[in-house]
């Protein structure tokens, strides 16, 4: 994967993540959470590195979200802004 597709599959995470319910995933979590460790085995530059931290990051907070039954929770959009999950 050459450093045009990964940008492209970030940008396509980014997009999916900003809408994301936590209570309809569908596709489920897990499979999003594995795209984004198949994007870890590759070269990537260090901005890239970091954008994936965060994706990590959203996901994580879905994660929690369907844990907690869907339960509101602030988290970070894909800029690192603060927000709040739509309701």
């Amino acid at each position: 994967m050459n450093h045009h597709d990964v940008e492209q599959e970030l940008q396509h995470f980014e997009y999916v993540f900003a809408h994301l319910c936590a209570t309809s995933a569908v596709p489920p979590l897990s499979y999003w959470r594995s795209r984004l460790n198949s994007l870890r085995k590759i070269p990537i530059v260090p901005s890239q590195r970091e954008r994936i931290n965060r994706l990590e990051q959203l996901l994580a907070a879905h994660e929690l979200a369907v844990t907690t039954g869907g339960k509101s929770t602030p988290h970070e959009d894909v800029s690192g802004a603060a927000i709040r999950p739509r309701r």
